[in-house]
């Protein structure tokens, strides 16, 4: 088992009900896992980062990563 801190901005918290939780997963689970396994709309737009850095969906994840999910914001 890995534990992966999983960070969520915005509107997303009253979603998931939380603002900042370490989870634990499988080895191997990838970032798009993650996603999965919160109660956040997958057609929702946002943007993941893993440790400060951009990430891909089907990236594995290491014991100690820290996601953050934000939704995409725009107007002017």
């Amino acid at each position: 088992m890995i534990k992966i801190t999983v960070k969520l901005i915005g509107p997303l918290i009253n979603l998931a009900g939380f603002s900042e939780k370490t989870l634990e997963f499988p080895a191997e689970t990838t970032v798009e896992e993650v996603l999965a396994s919160l109660p956040i709309d997958p057609q929702r737009p946002k943007i993941v980062t893993r440790n400060r850095q951009a990430v891909a969906p089907g990236e594995k994840l290491k014991d100690g990563d820290r996601l953050a999910i934000s939704p995409i914001y725009s107007g002017g």
